[in-house]
């Protein structure tokens, strides 16, 4: 990859924009492209005094390029430096004359793509630093002087501190047995790239580190082959470590503590289970002179779990808020005078979801602050605590100016019932008009993730921008709910995890919002197994499915030797346990198994896979459509990305993918 060029360029000044509606006149219909582009700026970050902002937008030649501009003048900007064959990506401020970057090729489809590396350069475009490297030649030819570090060092933090340094952690690959997939934490200067070991006696298999206010890492989560899990804690980096507790992660009710960082008086802030009914995790303090969790957590959400962010105070290390997702994100401000700023930017910002950062959060006068609904994609401003009135809001700009957000449709999240008395929560993406509408049930891939949150979401705010309500059922096995609702998924790919998603549905007609008559399933990934086995079990419920690099046989998930997690740990050990044994529950898996039940299937299929796939690679796509096409019985419109992967990166090919998705349900729901 080429070296970025370094140059200063005053761009040109963004204009005001409302966060309820874009200017100006509104196309009858929002073209897909203005959906399906990557945003215009991004990453807007405040310098630690608070005088400049560092912020990625277009440059020439259509890349992404880091800019500046001053506080006093957000919307004036100076390009900083640029790539001519890849984009900036994610920025940080290292100190106030510092700035350090990773790198993505939005122009290359996804499997042409490297990792992001890290970057570093001052303000005035001088000292460069290629620090990390994306995985490509460079890493391992030419002087040590200057070839960077591999790829496998992945930035953790920026210390803030005066210094040029920051903390990277390094993923360790030389014992497969033990430690594969083991964290070392180096302090690294991102001038000389020289590195210092935070650690001299790490333990084996060390996973999740926790620092104290002075970035010593004092408490280490680790975990083995069998899910032997151990959290170990010292005061000081000269005293032994201690077990402060050990448990296997796949016991039905692990008792699961998760240190996530020291404070300044020696206390453990841990995420660990509540005994609440759905067993949700929650932060708390954790004594590890008594080994006694506190009665309360500091932070609990009813209904879901903690797993957010924990925002301290640079000048004096003390906790000052957390961030959260609940069934949207927010934060929490234990600082009386950060609650007061929440609560002024909330009073200017009235129809929007608010968030800000800060780091000298006491002093710190100007804040970065992301506001968006579930109709407005991210919109920045720059709030100044020292003014009055609407004058302390200033637009920095909108991540995705070309959307209007009187267009968009509403989303509204629900919990609602199961066949079997549980609680699925689900997300709604109502269109415009009266209903009840053509659907699209979208099924999120994984599993094992968090599907949504509430906020504005290309793919269901296009759907519905042509009319569709979309409806997102988190099934059981979706992170966040949890551990019960997690746990209650295991074994169960084609059983109670379709029965969630077949029970939205029916949810949604029964509300009058859904036609029975016009309703198509759709998703991608594990999403995509879900819509073939949803045209397997319900072949009167849904008129057509669109399937997403979708997984359609689990015996392939074993058996396909190139595709990335082929003999890993997760492969050994966590599918066995979690999808099912392929040599103990051949019969399970099999009826399981979209692909062996193909001649099941009655309904057309829109099925669209990357050629270089190694999560869910091609025969899986390949193999369904001709045994599909063999049994003759549904129309199959195939498409294949050649050099895409499990998911599609260029815009002509999300453009061209979703232009066809709108076809297909013209043609087949309307």
């Amino acid at each position: 990859m080429n070296m970025p060029r370094f140059f200063w360029l005053a761009l040109a000044s963004i204009g005001l924009v409302s966060t309820v509606a874009a200017q100006g006149s509104a196309p009858a219909e929002i073209p897909a492209k203005a959906f399906f582009e990557w945003p215009t700026l991004s990453n807007p970050t405040l310098s630690p005094d608070g005088q400049r902002i560092a912020m990625v937008v277009p440059g020439p030649g259509g890349r992404k390029i880091l800019a500046l501009a001053d506080t006093a003048t957000p919307n004036r900007r100076i390009g900083l430096a640029q790539f001519s064959d890849a984009d900036i990506r994610d920025v940080w401020w290292v100190n106030d004359k510092r700035v350090a970057f990773t790198a993505i090729d939005f122009q290359s489809p996804l499997g042409e793509q490297f990792l992001g590396g890290l970057y570093a350069v001052d303000t005035d475009g001088n000292n460069f630093t290629y620090i990390v490297g994306r995985g490509r030649t460079e890493e391992s030819g030419g002087h040590i002087a200057i070839r960077p570090l591999r790829w496998n060092h992945r930035l953790v933090r920026v210390l803030r501190d005066g210094s040029d340094d920051v903390i990277v952690e390094r993923i360790n690959f030389t014992d497969r047995a033990l430690d594969f997939g083991s964290r070392s934490m180096l302090r690294l200067n991102t001038r000389t790239r020289a590195i210092k070991e935070l650690v001299s006696d790490e333990p084996r298999n060390a996973r999740a580190w926790a620092l104290n206010p002075a970035n010593e890492p004092l408490a280490v989560r680790t975990q083995d082959d069998e899910g032997d899990a151990r959290v170990l804690w010292r005061a000081d980096a000269r005293e032994p470590w201690t077990e402060l507790a050990r448990y296997n992660t796949a016991d039905d009710k692990p008792d699961d503590l998760s240190p996530l960082a020291v404070t300044g008086d020696g206390q453990l802030l841990v995420q660990a289970l509540r005994n609440d009914a759905a067993r949700t995790t929650a932060l708390y303090t954790y004594d590890p002179r008594t080994r006694q969790l506190a009665a309360q957590p500091l932070v609990g959400l009813d209904g879901f779990d903690f797993d957010g962010g924990l925002v301290f105070d640079r000048s004096n290390g003390k906790l000052v808020g957390v961030r959260f997702v609940s069934d949207a994100a927010g934060s929490a401000w234990f600082d009386p005078a950060l609650r007061e700023v929440q609560k002024r930017i909330d009073e200017l910002l009235p129809n929007t979801a608010n968030v800000f950062s800060c780091d000298a959060c006491g002093s710190q006068q100007r804040f970065v602050v992301t506001a968006w609904s579930d109709r407005q994609p991210p919109v920045y401003f720059l709030f100044n605590k020292a003014a009055e009135g609407r004058a302390a809001l200033t637009l920095i700009g909108p991540s995705r100016g070309r959307i209007d957000a009187a267009m968009m449709a509403t989303q509204d999240f629900q919990r609602i019932p199961s066949r079997d008395g549980q609680q699925i929560p689900v997300y709604i993406t109502k269109p415009k008009g009266k209903g009840p509408f053509p659907t699209v049930v979208m099924v999120h891939g994984g599993p094992w993730v968090r599907g949504q949150s509430w906020g504005w979401e290309a793919d269901a705010q296009f759907l519905a921008s042509r009319g569709y309500l979309v409806v997102e059922p988190e099934f059981r096995g979706s992170r966040g709910f949890g551990d019960a609702w997690y746990r209650s998924s295991f074994k169960q790919w084609g059983g109670t995890m379709q029965d969630d998603v077949t029970d939205a549905t029916r949810w949604a007609v029964a509300q009058g919002l859904a036609d029975p008559k016009r309703m198509a399933i759709a998703g991608g990934s594990y999403g995509g197994y879900a819509t073939m086995m949803g045209l397997v079990k319900e072949p009167d419920l849904y008129r057509a499915g669109i399937n997403i690099v979708g997984v359609t046989d689990i015996e392939l998930m074993y058996d396909i030797g190139w595709s990335d997690f082929a003999g890993s740990l997760w492969q050994r050990k966590g599918m066995p346990r979690l999808v099912g044994d392929p040599k103990t529950e051949v019969d399970m898996l099999r009826k399981a198994s979209p692909l062996k039940r193909a001649a099941e299937i009655t309904k057309p299929v829109l099925m669209a896979y990357g050629g270089q796939d190694f999560r869910v690679p091609l025969p899986h796509g390949t193999q369904m459509r001709d045994a599909l096409r063999k049994a003759g019985k549904v129309e199959v419109e195939w498409i294949e990305y050649e050099l895409e992967g499990h998911g599609f990166l260029l815009v002509e090919n999300r453009v061209d993918f979703w232009t066809r998705v709108e076809k297909f349900l013209a043609k087949h729901l309307r």
